[in-house]
């Protein structure tokens, strides 16, 4: 069974391990070892309690263990880390009908994000449109990714639940 909440100071050091794990395992990213070591950097579990401070991070977990996180900035998607161990099995979904549910209650009409090339196809499939291209910086590694945003004032999940 899965069960989503949101997270809380002390799971810092799993989210940290999430993340980072992601990353090393998710080839598709086409990642430099440079990269990686930025990203590394950039997740490190103080750094993640810096921004669980300022964000809405929610956590999925599975049998008590923690199998996915998104968190959500104002109206930024802040990304979606899924256990490689898990992929496919619809907690991505879980997650973002999560934020999204969350975000629309707060008034929030569009959500934007940025998306590697990874989870684009994942954005796409639920509902987000692409229109420009970013680079991000972490600790001197270059970052390319694809500006995307969605309107969940007019989506039809939320509509019914007004």
């Amino acid at each position: 069974m899965l069960i989503i909440r949101e997270a809380k100071i002390k799971d810092a050091r799993r989210l940290s391990y999430l993340i980072r794990k992601n990353v090393e395992h998710v080839e598709e990213n086409f990642y430099t070892s440079a990269q990686k070591a930025a990203w590394s950097a950039e997740n490190k579990p103080k750094a993640i309690k810096e921004r669980l401070l300022k964000r809405k991070t929610y956590c999925a977990f599975e049998h008590g263990k923690m199998v996915g996180t998104t968190a959500l900035d104002e109206n930024l998607v802040c990304g979606m880390y899924i256990s490689y161990s898990k992929r496919n099995c619809g907690i991505g979904h879980k997650l973002m009908d999560h934020l999204e549910k969350y975000a629309y209650k707060k008034g929030i009409k569009e959500l934007i994000l940025t998306a590697t090339k990874n989870g684009y196809g994942f954005y796409l499939k639920n509902g987000y449109k692409p229109y420009g291209k970013l680079t991000h910086t972490y600790h001197g590694s270059k970052f390319p990714e694809i500006k995307m945003k969605k309107n969940i004032e007019i989506s039809s999940n939320y509509q019914a639940k007004r």
